[in-house]
C-alpha cells in the first residue's frame, strides 16, 4: 500500500524521486547467542543451591529446560515422582506490577517432560508433603533476584534464569540427544527454532565428528 502511494505521488509530480526503485538494505542482525553454562558449571550451581529455598525450582529449571514463566508456575502437584516427570500446565508472568497466570505459550508448550534420576530423587526428599508452587509465594522477579543474589554471594557460575533453559538445550544436543527429542522437551512448535538457538556443538563434539569421519575414510581404503 505504501509503495503504491509513493509511486502514485511520483507519477503525479508530488515528489522528484521514486524512492521505491532504490535498493534498500536491511540492517544485519547479529545472531542471538545466549550465554550458557557448561556441564561442570551446572554441577557447581546445583551443589551451591543444595538446601536453598529455591533448590526445587532450580532443579526443574535446569534439568527440564522449562521457560522462566513455566518454571515459576510449577506446583508440587505437577510433579509425578513415580514416573519421574513434570507437567507444564500454566505460564506465570509479572506484568505491570501484577502477576498474570495464563495457559502455556503454545499447544506444544502444554507438555509432560522427563527429569533425570538425580533430580527426581532430590525432589522426593524436598517434597515432604509440600503443596503449592515450588517457589512458594515469590513472583518471577523475586525468584530472579534471590537466585542472582545467592549466586553472587556464593560465587557460583550464574546466567539469567531464562538462560538455564538455553543451558539445558545446548548441553542435551552436545550430549548426543536427537534434536527432535530436544525440541519436544523444550516445547518448541518448530524444530527450526531448536536448531537455530541450541545447535551449537563445541570443539570437543566437532573433534568427535572428525574422528568418526577419519575412521570412515581410512576404513574405506
Amino acid at each position: 500500500m505504501l509503495r503504491a502511494i509513493l509511486r502514485l505521488a511520483y507519477r503525479k509530480g508530488v515528489t522528484d524521486n521514486d524512492v521505491t526503485r532504490r535498493e534498500i538494505r536491511l540492517p544485519h542482525l547479529r545472531r542471538y547467542e545466549p550465554r550458557v553454562l557448561d556441564a561442570r558449571q551446572v554441577r557447581q550451581l546445583l551443589k551451591g543451591f543444595y538446601g536453598h529455598a529455591l533448590e526445587a525450582w532450580l532443579l526443574v529449571s535446569v534439568c527440564a529446560g522449562l521457560r522462566r514463566c513455566e518454571s515459576v508456575g510449577i506446583e508440587w502437584a505437577d510433579l509425578d515422582l513415580r514416573r519421574g516427570t513434570v507437567t507444564v500446565k500454566r505460564s506465570v508472568q509479572w506484568v505491570a506490577g501484577h502477576e498474570t497466570v495464563t495457559d502455556p505459550k503454545t499447544d506444544q508448550s502444554r507438555r509432560t517432560v522427563a527429569l533425570p534420576r538425580f533430580a527426581v530423587k532430590r525432589l522426593a526428599q524436598l517434597r515432604h508433603g509440600r503443596t503449592g508452587r515450588l517457589v512458594g509465594d515469590l513472583n518471577a522477579n523475586q525468584v530472579a533476584a534471590h537466585y542472582t543474589s545467592w549466586c553472587q554471594r556464593m560465587k557460583l557460575p550464574c546466567v539469567p534464569p531464562r538462560n538455564l533453559r538455553h543451558t539445558f538445550g545446548t548441553l542435551a544436543i552436545a550430549a548426543g540427544a536427537d534434536i527432535s527429542v530436544v525440541a519436544r522437551q523444550l516445547g518448541h512448535s518448530d524444530i527450526k527454532t531448536t536448531a537455530r538457538y541450541y545447535l551449537r556443538p563445541d570443539l570437543s563434539v566437532l573433534r568427535s565428528l572428525q574422528r568418526a569421519w577419519e575412521r570412515l575414510i581410512i576404513g574405506a581404503a
